[in-house]
């Protein structure tokens, strides 16, 4: 069985982040930094990918980022820097599906926890552990699971 290095870092790097987002609602930017930096070395480093298809895999994080100046943070920056560091390992079809399927699925649990009345209007829930789901969805759907 070979070893999916991809997958094997993005899931140590997103397993720290949904951690400290759900228990501090914050991400740490180091960890995406390394994340980041790695995923570039590995890129480079293989030459796998070319530099076009490295820029495409930044741009769901940037709209992220973009999305969050224009909220005044209701998207923190953080999300939009793991987004873009996860796009670096999965590719930017696979950061979209994952995004799409995270913001689908963050949308129903706020749908139901302001129906049940545990949040209000402007209560903040985590984005990333949706992500994380996301993108195990994406896994799911690449490798035919």
């Amino acid at each position: 069985m070979k070893i999916e290095w991809e997958w094997t870092i993005c899931l140590i790097f997103m397993t720290i982040c949904v951690i400290t987002d759900i228990r501090k609602k914050e991400i740490p930017v180091i960890v995406v930094a390394l994340s980041g930096g790695c995923a570039l070395l590995y890129t480079v480093i293989l030459g796998e990918k070319e530099w076009s298809e490295i820029l495409y895999s930044l741009l769901p994080g940037a709209c992220l980022l973009l999305l969050g100046l224009c909220t005044k943070e209701s998207i923190g920056y953080g999300d939009g820097l793991a987004v873009m560091a996860v796009g670096m390992w999965i590719g930017w079809k696979g950061c979209i599906i994952a995004m799409i399927s995270g913001f689908l699925l963050s949308s129903i649990c706020a749908l139901a926890l302001l129906i049940c009345k545990k949040v209000r209007g402007k209560s903040r829930i985590p984005f990333l552990p949706f992500l994380a789901v996301g993108l195990g969805v994406f896994y799911v759907v690449e490798k035919g699971i």
